[in-house]
């Protein structure tokens, strides 16, 4: 196995893993992976490959069916690429996945959750909740706000900290103002 998952970021493994059809190396790679710095975010690209290679082989079979137990198309299922239906680019669900995935590894720290994602002229914008540092109990958590800024394409192209403040806190329950 020529890839090391621990050498790259989420992102750059799902280019990498673009590449590869191997469902051998795909299954080695997230061995690797699990046994390593075990990122979800990780183990999921490459369960979507590894799902997608694996459609494709099944293709000549003559099993023509392509949803999914729960009535979605497994082409499009939990891909962060899939455009949305007019074209225009990806879908907020896209990007709420991308986001799911990315801000843990980007951040540093375990995501607590997304808070709001709107679509503005130069792109995407999410705010998440990152969790700074864990107490007990839970409610003195300190929790860090964060705006990630995200292109057309699904790319994040920046992020920075918005607010800090304990879980408990209940001044949470008012709507903050982001600055732009």
């Amino acid at each position: 196995m020529d890839l090391d998952p621990s050498e790259h970021t989420i992102d750059e493994l799902r280019d990498e893993l673009d590449g590869m059809d191997d469902p051998e190396a795909l299954e080695a790679l997230r061995e690797a992976e699990a046994d390593g710095e075990n990122r979800e975010g990780a183990k999921e690209a490459i369960d979507e490959r590894l799902e997608s290679v694996s459609d494709d082989g099944d293709e000549g079979d003559g099993n023509e069916s392509s949803e999914s137990g729960d009535g979605e198309s497994s082409e499009t299922e939990g891909r962060e690429d899939a455009p949305e239906s007019d074209g225009t680019g990806v879908g907020i669900i896209e990007i709420r996945n991308h986001v799911r995935n990315a801000a843990s590894d980007l951040i540093g720290r375990p995501l607590d959750g997304i808070v709001e994602i709107e679509r503005d002229d130069e792109g995407w914008r999410a705010l998440t909740e990152i969790v700074e540092r864990s107490s007990v109990p839970d409610t003195q958590d300190i929790i860090g706000r964060y705006a990630l800024d995200i292109d057309d394409d699904g790319r994040i192209t920046g992020y920075r900290r918005l607010d800090r403040y304990r879980r408990g806190d209940t001044r949470r329950d008012e709507e903050p103002q982001v600055p732009r």
